[in-house]
């Protein structure tokens, strides 16, 4: 029998499921970014089939939109990847970049930095006085980040300013924006609306429990985090809790909501066996358990991919696996081993993309579990985010060392180094 070994990721579950910075952890150093260009190796003519003219779709949202999907804007890579650019960070990123108008955000230490997307350039850094440790959101020209001592800052993306800040923020609180409005959990165990454009308070509502993560739609946000069991809806409009489900784990991985269907993880502490690892699905308006899939030996499990037939979610352990659950049934559709962690897969069109630990990147048919092409990264690759052709990949050597940020094309692409 083989044997799981956890990734490094998994050894330090804490706060938050994500590991870009600590509280405490990061200091104030000197920083010296180097960005580099490598070329793919490859032989033989290239058929060049991607059109001349780019221009990428903004990724503002953890996951693609504020449901938690993991749908990208696209469109995606069909070819086997090569290397566009690399960006040498001197922080342990661990989270997903956003992409607003042509540029790559990304925490860097204790600064919000943005790289151009085409060739990987750094055009400006924030400082923030502190790590991030929740994914990077923009709305109205805003990009907005939680920071380890639980602070959002709002930064001005057309000055490079500080708009706006607010204290109070759930550890690694991920910020969701509808409309001119910001939904985040705080350390009080509180859901609060805030003003986008100033920050102000709107409203809050006590849960009870931890609100890192939420997913939203149709006027509802569904909340909880990685400090207890409990998914709670709340209706966004009357400011009201519709129903609460206990998923017995001991915490939970970012839910996911589509036609009428939430998705929720409940997983095991690290190491647990036994101590109910399930995906549930739950009707949206209810909150009555449709159904529930158990992976055998109560693995860990991370952020997971919705389709339109099947929920992608993989095993957060060395070796993985990616596991296509039937969104009707429950059942196993198919599965894929691969080498690396499963966490965060991507989707666009008919391809599910997998950053995966040591394992580099991968694209699967999402019918038929089929890889497509497979890419090499090194380091220890954290998630996933597609637009404009571009696959770019957040990796880390290890635990709260030096990281890099990849960018990918497809071997078709006009973009692609020449052979």
């Amino acid at each position: 029998m083989a044997v799981q070994h956890q990734h490094p990721r998994s050894r330090r579950r804490c706060a938050t499921n994500y590991s870009a910075s600590r509280p405490g952890a990061c200091v104030a150093v000197a920083v010296v970014a180097v960005v580099f260009v490598v070329a793919g190796c490859t032989s033989g003519t290239r058929a060049v089939t991607t059109p001349a003219n780019h221009v990428a779709a903004d990724l503002t949202d953890y996951r693609g939109n504020v449901a938690r999907t993991g749908q990208m804007p696209g469109p995606g890579l069909r070819a086997s990847a090569v290397t566009l650019w690399r960006y040498r960070d001197p922080s342990a990123i661990g989270l997903p970049p956003a992409v607003a108008a042509g540029q790559v955000l990304v925490p860097e230490n204790q600064s919000l930095v943005a790289l151009d997307l085409a060739g990987g350039a750094r055009a400006w850094a924030v400082p923030l006085g502190a790590g991030t440790n929740a994914p990077v959101t923009v709305a109205s020209g805003t990009a907005l980040v939680t920071t380890t001592d639980n602070v959002v800052h709002a930064i001005n993306l057309a000055t490079h300013q500080e708009r706006w800040r607010f204290q109070g923020a759930a550890d690694g609180a991920q910020l969701s924006i509808q409309g001119a409005t910001v939904y985040l959990g705080t350390q009080r165990h509180e859901f609060v609306a805030l003003d986008v454009v100033d920050g102000t308070r709107q409203w809050s509502i006590s849960i009870g429990h931890g609100g890192v993560k939420n997913a939203i739609a149709d006027g509802v946000a569904y909340v909880g985090g990685d400090s207890g069991s409990v998914l709670t809806a709340i209706n966004l409009a009357d400011r009201k809790i519709m129903w609460s489900f206990d998923t017995h784990g001991d915490r939970l991985a970012t839910p996911a909501v589509d036609h009428g269907t939430v998705y929720v993880a409940g997983i095991a502490a690290s190491g647990l066996a036994g101590r109910n690892t399930n995906l549930f699905a739950l009707d949206a308006v209810s909150g009555r358990e449709l159904w529930r899939f158990a992976p055998p030996n109560d693995p860990a499990m991370a952020a997971f991919a919705v389709g339109a037939n099947d929920v992608f979610i993989g095993l957060d352990s060395t070796p993985g696996t990616l596991y296509a659950i039937n969104r009707l049934t429950g059942k196993v559709h198919w599965q894929a081993p691969i080498a690396g962690a499963v966490d965060r897969p991507a989707l666009v069109d008919d391809l599910v993309y997998v950053a995966a630990g040591p394992g580099g990147l991968h694209a699967f048919d999402v019918a038929t579990g089929r890889q497509v092409w497979t890419a090499a990264i090194p380091g220890y690759c954290e998630g996933v985010v597609v637009t404009d052709g571009i696959a770019l990949v957040a990796t880390r050597g290890a635990p709260d060392t030096p990281g890099v940020v990849t960018a990918l094309v497809g071997m078709d692409d006009d973009r692609a180094p020449a052979p």
